[in-house]
């Protein structure tokens, strides 16, 4: 009996724990929805517009963007200030010496460099590497002298690939990017980085949250090197509460997957004073009608990212001064289709899309008013072209390809498809139909609709068959890895204000190129932009490049410029007096960037 009151007694108290645990919080200074939870909390894996702006509360780089100018320039953030050489090449950070981690310890120079080598090896490779890292000076050689360090390893005897061997290899990795790569902290407060070649949009690239810095002893014991490959192996338990720690203006307080992150005010900042809101709530909600529905009912202050299917209504009900909540934002982010430009298909049968006379055909023959008008509904504007226009100074946008039924019918003709079968379908030379045309899309209404309607376009232009293939997301992204399909839908956000955020989506190579488009002369272009010193003439290079893609050789299909839609009271009622629940301190720049800590409600 004694013992049954015992076990009794244990799971008792083991529930009241759970119960205490679980109890609800008091309401946050700020609650705000997101429509997915955070994929991680390591900046240097990042990618996600929801990490992201996470990784700017919880984090801090040495620069940030001024989210409320009209260029979106960059200011000081932990780097007080910086010194750049004359030649462009050399820059010098000047660290905030009281900035600390939010378990009390310093930030250092060092903190950066331990961070950025996790994301310029191989081991930890993303597809952020190269557009990022690649820029500094020996980094490029250091990635690749790292994956051939590794293979050599790889290639040895089993006997020879010990614990000790692989510690050992890491060692000389670790001496090689000291020695080799120009990162170096001169000091604890100072940085100095050294570029390959001179980068206009550098400290852009800082901003990004990829570039923010870790704490060095919290994730080494998560680190282990694996003995049969040498490869760093990374776990990621310590991006959890109450392992994390962090340097931002806020620190995470628990964290409840696809229930709540709830965040309070870092008592280590530096800069108290800059955050406005002292607890912060996140909910999590995938349902796009909950999330909205949850808005509504006063569940949070603001929604982050609003895409029901009636928004169009929402806009028409803002327009007839109905409602006040829905602010629509023009973004630096497209839309688009993108071609497989690789010779053949997975299945081994030759790929009509590798011409790009074909690729030409398909654009032209797509009316994208009509698209925008029919499927989206919500005064997204259509675009010919992949870098949003008006969106980066000094650059210039071509034309682009517009609608021509004409011209769309000459250049596939021109492409060889001269014939039609029985059943009105293009022929080529040999009397082959042009094979129908598989359009991969997820499982979302709009990427659903827009892919039935231009596949409409496309039969009633050439007598083409489509065939929509619907696929979940994971499963999606492994046929555009595999490059399984020959149409797919797509979309990019520029990641920093140059035109390169977007064309290096063409690049050889490029690890967000997932249409397998590859052209010397367009790759030799971007080499040339590199290379040259005078901004003004970078431009000019990089605007032909631009042209060369969206008039000539069209590896992707862009059809509009996303609009982004949030939710939230106004701060200030139609007479200008101040509207409680209202938010303050949010931004209607296109790159969608909010800073947490400038955000608070009216009270």
């Amino acid at each position: 009996m004694r013992k049954l009151l015992a076990v009794l007694g244990l799971i008792f108290a083991s529930l009241m724990v759970v119960a205490i645990a679980d109890r609800p919080l008091p309401r946050a200074e700020l609650t705000y929805i997101d429509i997915v939870d955070f994929k991680t909390l390591d900046p240097q894996r990042m990618s996600y517009m929801q990490d992201n702006r996470l990784c700017y509360a919880i984090y801090e780089g040495l620069v940030r963007w001024d989210n409320f100018s009209d260029d979106f320039h960059v200011e000081p953030a932990l780097a007080r200030s910086w010194d750049i050489s004359p030649d462009d090449l050399v820059y010098t950070f000047h660290l905030e010496p009281t900035a600390k981690w939010s378990n009390g310890e310093p930030v250092t120079a060092n903190d950066f460099a331990y961070a950025w080598q996790r994301i310029m090896v191989p081991d930890n490779a993303t597809d952020y590497t190269a557009s990022i890292f690649f820029r500094i000076k020996g980094a490029e050689d250091y990635f690749e002298w790292r994956a051939a360090q590794l293979d050599e390893y790889r290639a040895r005897p089993a006997l020879e690939r010990t614990q000790v061997a692989a510690e050992q290899l890491r060692s000389e990795s670790n001496d090689r990017y000291r020695s080799t790569v120009g990162i170096e902290p001169v000091d604890d407060h100072t940085l100095r980085v050294t570029l390959a070649l001179p980068t206009p949009y550098f400290l852009d690239l800082l901003a990004f949250s990829s570039t923010y810095p870790v704490h060095p002893p919290t994730v080494e014991k998560w680190v282990r090197v694996d003995a049969d490959t040498g490869a760093i192996r990374q776990e990621h338990a310590w991006t959890k509460p109450p392992l994390i720690v962090t340097n931002g203006p806020y620190v995470v307080q628990s964290w409840r997957f696809k229930r709540e992150m709830r965040l309070k005010a870092n008592p280590h900042y530096w800069n108290p004073s800059v955050v406005r809101s002292k607890t912060v709530s996140i909910l999590p909600i995938e349902s796009e009608n909950t999330s909205v529905l949850a808005f509504k009912t006063g569940a949070a202050d603001w929604h982050s990212d609003t895409d029901v299917e009636y928004i169009a209504d929402m806009l028409e009900q803002k327009k007839a001064g109905l409602r006040e909540d829905i602010h629509p934002v023009k973004t630096f982010g497209t839309y688009f289709w993108g071609f497989n430009c690789t010779p053949r298909l997975t299945d081994g049968r030759p790929n009509p899309f590798h011409d790009a006379r074909v690729r030409r055909a398909f654009a032209l023959a797509i009316d994208k008013q009509a698209l925008v008008r029919t499927v989206k509904r919500s005064g997204e504007e259509p675009t010919n072209v992949l870098v949003p226009e008006g969106t980066i100074a000094g650059f210039t946008s071509p034309k682009g390809l517009s609608y021509d039924l004409v011209r769309a019918r000459e250049e596939l003709a021109n492409a060889g498809w001269t014939g039609k079968n029985a059943e009105g379908v293009p022929t080529n030379a040999s009397g082959e139909a042009f094979p129908a045309v598989e359009m991969l899309v997820t499982n979302v209404q709009f990427h659903r609709d827009a892919g039935l309607v231009m596949g409409r376009m496309i039969e009633e232009a050439f007598g083409i068959k489509t065939k929509l293939v619907v696929k979940e997301t994971k499963a999606y992204a492994d046929d555009l890895d595999r490059r399984d399909y020959m149409m797919a839908r797509a979309g990019w956000y520029g990641d920093y204000g140059d035109p390169t955020t977007f064309l290096l989506l063409h690049k050889t190579g490029d690890g967000n190129n997932d249409r397998g488009y590859s052209n010397p002369k367009f790759d030799a272009m971007l080499d040339a932009a590199d290379r040259e010193a005078d901004p003004e003439k970078r431009m000019r290079i990089l605007e032909e490049a631009e042209r060369f893609t969206m008039e000539e050789e069209l590896p992707i299909l862009p059809l509009w410029r996303y609009n982004h839609y949030y939710l939230f009271h106004p701060p200030t009622k139609a007479d200008g007096t101040p509207n409680p629940g209202g938010l303050k301190g949010w931004s209607p720049s296109p790159r969608l960037v909010q800073y947490i800590w400038k955000l608070e409600v009216v009270r």
